[in-house]
């Protein structure tokens, strides 16, 4: 399992120093702003407008194929009953009927970009900690990252199976359909280089969001222009080299000084 740690609480602990050796460029004002925003599902509202329209029914919770919304619990800080994503736990897959935002009876997840998923922004990635990544290193991707997404779907692990003499992954309900063939495409990458992070991207054009460049004998992912911040290559990860700041551009981010 990986032990993952929160990134606003990494940011909080780098300083301005620290946030330029990671390569992360933003205003003081506006990275006290991403710190009390957590990252909501696709087509939020600005926080302030969202938090307002937000009724706390959970219908966004209810249809989500991939169970990647969670409604904030007491004492959380995304305010309570609101829904919220936490890439470390389960990423979003940018559906395409996006069914979160139809869902949503309130108008705090706007309809308007309900039509493409290319409308939606949700944040920005950074490489918050390039060392830590497989590909760098040569290493192959190890067998805990299958088993990780295997507790997100709540399917047997290969041990289980075996003990229970089941050969296959047995057939899944309908709303875990699209989850056990994200857990299929993971399997594969067990023991080979890894490139999770890119290859797995759910943006309609993923090489325009992330994509692997080359540095020394290994590689390392890059954020790109078209990035949205949906988390799921913070998910997938096998290590934990990458993080979403909630509701940042890409070009806060990334711009230069």
């Amino acid at each position: 399992m990986k032990d993952r740690r929160k990134f606003l609480k990494q940011i909080a602990g780098l300083g301005v120093l620290g946030l330029a050796a990671a390569g992360v460029v933003i205003g003081g004002e506006a990275l006290l702003e991403r710190e009390e925003s957590p990252l909501r599902p696709p087509g939020a509202m600005p926080e302030h407008e969202f938090l307002a329209l937000c009724i706390k029914c959970g219908q966004c919770l209810q249809v989500c194929p991939y169970d990647s919304i969670l409604l904030e619990d007491v004492g959380g800080k995304a305010g309570l009953g609101t829904a919220y994503i936490d890439p470390e736990r389960r990423g979003c897959y940018l559906c395409k009927a996006l069914p979160c935002i139809l869902a949503c009876p309130s108008g705090a997840l706007d309809h308007n970009v309900a039509d493409d998923v290319r409308k939606i922004h949700m944040g920005v990635a950074i490489v918050a900690d390039e060392n830590a990544c497989l590909a760098l290193h040569g290493k192959p991707v190890p067998e805990a990252e299958r088993d990780l997404i295997y507790e997100h779907t709540k399917v047997l692990t290969p041990s289980e199976r075996r003990e229970r003499k089941i050969v296959d992954i047995p057939a899944p309900s309908e709303k875990r359909t699209l989850q056990v063939e994200l857990l299929k495409k993971v399997e594969s990458y067990v023991g080979k280089p890894c490139s999770i992070c890119a290859d797995l991207c759910p943006y309609p054009e993923p090489s325009l969001a992330i994509g692997m460049v080359e540095k020394g004998s290994g590689s390392i992912p890059e954020i790109r222009e078209k990035c949205v911040g949906c988390g799921a290559c913070v998910e997938l990860c096998p290590t934990d080299v990458l993080k979403v700041i909630p509701r940042a551009t890409y070009e806060e981010v990334y711009k230069k000084v």
